[in-house]
C-alpha cells in the first residue's frame, strides 16, 4: 500500500466482492457499509495524491462488531429492541481511532443478540457459520468477527470480550484474538452488557497485527514502543505456569495440542512449572451472577416496555437476573476478589499462564450441550469455563490457534499474564507463530 503497488480503491473493492460472494454462506455481517467504504478510499487515495502523511493502516479493510456506534451505519446490537438500529453522528472511539491510522471500515459483524450467548446462534438474524464447517458455530458473541476474519472478510475486526466473547470465536475459528487489560481499551461509545467485565478487543490474523490493532485502539498514533519490541524479544527464562484449571476436562484432541503448544514454546527456552489456583473453581458460577445481575440492570427498561422485542430465549436469560438477590451479588464480587488476589499471588510466581480456550472444538449448530470426555456439559458451561476467570481478574489474554481437530476444526491456545503485561502475551505469542504455521492455514471457503 505505502509502495502504491494496489490503491486503498482497489483493496476495498476487493474486499467488498469478497464479501458479498461469502457472506451469504456465512452470515458473518449485519451490515455492509458499500458507499461508505468507497468514499472513505476515495478519500485516501486523494491524501496519498496530495502527499500527506499515511497513516499506519492506510487503506486496510477492517470490520466491527454491531454492538459498537458507527456513524455510517445503525448499530443494532443484534436485536430488534432498538428498531433497525441506533443511529450516531460519532464514531466510538475505537474506532475513529483506526480511521485516523487510515484504516477503512467495511462492515459491521454478526453476534449473539445483545452479546449474551457464546454461540452466535441470534433469534432474530439467524446464526453466523464457521469457516471451517458451516454446520458449526463460531462461537460468540463475536462470532461474526471472527468469522470475518477467518475467511478474509476484512483484514481486522474489533470485538467485545465480556467473559470470553473474543477468545472463544478466535479459538473456534482459527484466528488470533485479545481479552486486554480491564479499560485498556476505552469502552465509551460500545453498547454494554456487564458494565465491570465488559473488554474491547481486536481479532486478527495473527499476533502480530493483534498487537497492531491493540496499540491505535488503545490510544496511540502508531503501534507502542513496548509492543514492537516484545514482537522481537526472545523467550529464553520466561517462567510459564500450567495451572490445573486451565488444562483439565478437555477432548483428548484439544488437550494434546495444548500439550504440544507448551512442548514447543519450552524447546524456544521458556521454563514451564505447575502453579495452584483453587480460587478460579468458583470464578464461572460468580461470573454468572455478576454478569446476569449488571445485564438485567441495564436492560430493565426495555424488558418492561418492550418484551417481545426480545429473542424469547434471550429474555428468558436476561430474566433470569431478576431472581439474583444483592446478598448474591456481594459474593459472587467477593468471590471475584480472591481471584483478582489468586492472579496476583500466581504472576509473582510466573510470568504467564498457558492453558486451553475452549475444552472444545465448535459444536454443531444447534447444540444445547458437549461432550468432554464421554461427560456431557452444557455448552455455555463448556464454553465460559477457561475464560471467565481472566475476565473476574481483569487480566489480559491472549487466544490463538495451535492446531486442529480430526475433523478439521481448529483448536485455540490461551495465553494469560499479569494486568498490563500484554507485551508478554505478545512475546510468546509471536515466538509460537514464528514455529508453527497454523496461524496461517485459510478454511475451505472458496470451495
Amino acid at each position: 500500500m505505502a509502495r502504491g503497488d494496489i490503491s486503498a480503491i482497489e483493496m476495498v473493492e476487493r474486499t467488498l466482492a469478497r464479501i458479498h460472494r461469502l457472506n451469504p454462506r456465512l452470515n458473518a455481517f449485519l451490515h455492509v457499509l458499500d458507499e461508505a467504504a468507497r468514499e472513505g478510499a476515495r478519500r485516501a487515495e486523494e491524501r496519498r495524491a496530495r502527499g500527506a502523511t499515511l497513516g499506519p493502516l492506510f487503506g486496510v479493510p477492517f470490520t466491527v462488531k454491531d454492538l459498537i456506534l458507527t456513524k455510517d451505519a445503525p448499530t443494532t446490537a443484534g436485536s430488534r429492541i432498538f428498531g433497525d438500529g441506533l443511529h450516531s453522528d460519532t464514531d466510538a472511539p475505537v474506532v475513529a481511532r483506526l480511521r485516523n491510522a487510515g484504516a477503512i471500515l467495511v462492515g459491521k459483524t454478526h453476534l449473539h443478540e445483545v452479546a449474551l450467548g457464546i454461540t452466535n446462534v441470534n433469534e432474530h438474524y439467524g446464526p453466523a457459520r464457521n469457516p471451517w464447517d458451516r454446520d458449526r458455530v463460531t462461537g460468540g458473541s463475536s462470532g461474526g468477527s471472527a468469522a470475518a476474519v477467518a475467511a478474509g472478510l476484512g483484514y481486522a475486526s474489533i470485538g467485545t470480550d465480556t467473559r470470553g466473547s473474543i477468545r472463544i470465536p478466535a479459538a473456534c475459528c482459527g484466528v488470533t484474538g485479545i481479552k486486554p487489560t480491564t479499560r485498556l481499551v476505552q469502552t465509551e461509545g460500545v453498547l454494554p452488557l456487564s458494565t465491570t467485565l465488559d473488554h474491547v478487543g481486536p481479532l486478527a490474523r495473527s499476533v502480530e497485527d493483534a498487537a497492531l490493532m491493540l496499540g491505535l485502539v488503545s490510544g496511540g498514533r502508531t503501534i507502542p514502543a513496548q509492543y514492537q519490541e516484545a514482537l522481537g524479544r526472545r523467550v529464553e527464562g520466561l517462567r510459564i505456569g500450567l495451572c490445573d484449571y486451565h488444562l483439565r476436562d478437555l477432548d483428548p484432541e484439544v488437550a494434546r495440542a495444548v500439550e504440544e503448544a507448551g512442548k514447543r514454546l519450552a524447546r524456544s527456552g521458556v521454563v514451564l512449572c505447575s502453579v495452584e489456583m483453587p480460587e478460579l473453581d468458583d470464578a464461572l458460577q460468580d461470573s454468572y451472577v455478576i454478569g446476569g445481575a449488571e445485564a438485567v440492570a441495564h436492560h430493565d427498561a426495555d424488558l418492561q416496555s418492550q418484551p417481545a422485542s426480545f429473542g424469547p430465549r434471550l429474555r428468558e436469560r436476561l430474566e433470569a437476573g431478576y431472581r439474583l438477590t444483592a446478598v448474591d451479588y456481594v459474593r459472587a464480587q467477593r468471590g471475584r476478589r480472591r481471584v483478582i488476589e489468586a492472579f496476583d499471588r500466581t504472576f509473582r510466581e510466573v510470568d504467564a499462564l498457558l492453558g486451553a480456550t475452549v475444552p472444545v472444538t465448535a459444536a454443531p449448530i444447534g447444540s444445547e450441550s458437549v461432550s468432554v470426555n464421554g461427560r456431557s456439559e452444557s455448552i455455555i458451561d463448556a464454553y465460559l469455563r477457561l475464560t471467565a476467570p481472566q475476565s473476574m481478574g481483569g487480566v489480559p489474554a491472549l487466544s490463538l490457534p495451535c492446531g486442529f481437530s480430526n475433523e478439521g476444526l481448529p483448536i485455540g491456545l490461551q495465553l494469560m499474564a499479569d494486568r498490563h503485561r500484554e507485551d508478554l502475551l505478545f512475546t510468546l505469542g509471536s515466538e509460537y507463530q514464528r514455529t508453527t504455521d497454523w496461524h496461517q492455514r485459510r478454511p475451505p471457503v472458496d470451495d
